[in-house]
């Protein structure tokens, strides 16, 4: 892995965690179904990370959440591809 990507694997991870540990957060995570809304919600958390950004994570990045698995309502990552169309 490119080291590089670590501080935007450490942003997608605290996003995670963020959403994961809030439940509005998490309602709000799981009810963005655009790249804009995801984006304009991270921007929210104070995580800088645009859509390119999410999009190259999301094909080659390995975050502590990345267990696809489960239905997308269930699992972030899975919910993350889904929006993103990755």
């Amino acid at each position: 892995m490119d080291c590089s990507a670590l501080p935007l694997l450490d942003a997608l991870d605290h996003f995670l965690y963020r959403m994961d540990s809030d439940p509005e957060l998490g309602r709000e995570f799981y009810a963005s179904t655009t790249l804009e809304e995801m984006v304009v919600l991270a921007e929210h958390c104070g995580i800088l990370i645009d859509a390119d950004d999410f999009c190259a994570l999301l094909r080659s990045g390995s975050t502590e959440f990345w267990v696809v698995g489960g239905e997308e309502g269930a699992n972030p990552i899975a919910h993350l591809q889904q929006v993103f169309g990755v």
